[in-house]
């Protein structure tokens, strides 16, 4: 049985995923949590895709509260 089959059959149930696969309960429940933000990660990029946008790129740092452009460390 793989991991897929058991989710489908057990859904989101560690012990039972785990008891299934012969596994420790731990890795069923990290094997879980990666399918889950599959999952999420997903669902955010087909709502972003029926939006007509693509998908945002990698966000630019935040400025802290103070920070000066014109002073420059050089040690």
């Amino acid at each position: 049985m793989t991991f897929l089959d058991a989710y489908a059959k057990f859904g989101p149930d560690t012990m039972a995923i785990a008891e299934a696969l012969e596994i420790k309960e731990h890795e069923a429940d990290t094997l879980i949590n990666m399918k889950m933000n599959r999952d999420y990660l997903r669902s955010g990029n087909e709502r972003l895709r029926a939006a007509g946008r693509q998908q945002p790129g990698p966000r630019k740092p935040i400025r802290f509260a103070g920070y000066d452009e014109t002073e420059r460390s050089w040690w």
